[in-house]
């Protein structure tokens, strides 16, 4: 274990006391627990579980290994010169 020091704003500071003395724990013990709490909710949040996640691989594309280099091309289905010519000029706006 390390020791720590921290400072605390005057209504968290009141919460943690009235809140450990509830519990019947020292305000360090409720620190430890709150903040291991914190820490093992974002560890379980995992890219997999966004509701997101979900819609990878509803569609595939074609099966060149590029998709993601053509996508107007695959999904709007715009002849390659004309996507040349689009990219060409959208340049000049950056």
């Amino acid at each position: 274990m390390k020791r720590v020091q921290m400072i605390l704003e005057d209504w968290q500071h009141e919460w943690l006391a009235e809140e450990a003395k509830r519990e019947g724990v020292s305000m360090s013990a409720l620190l430890g627990k709150l903040l291991s709490q914190a820490i093992e909710a974002r560890q379980s949040h995992t890219l997999s579980d966004d509701p997101l996640w979900g819609i990878i691989g509803l569609a595939e594309g074609p099966d060149d290994g590029v998709t993601s280099e053509n996508l107007d091309q695959v999904i709007y289905a715009i002849p390659p010169y004309h996507v040349a010519k689009l990219a060409d000029e959208r340049k000049d706006d950056y």
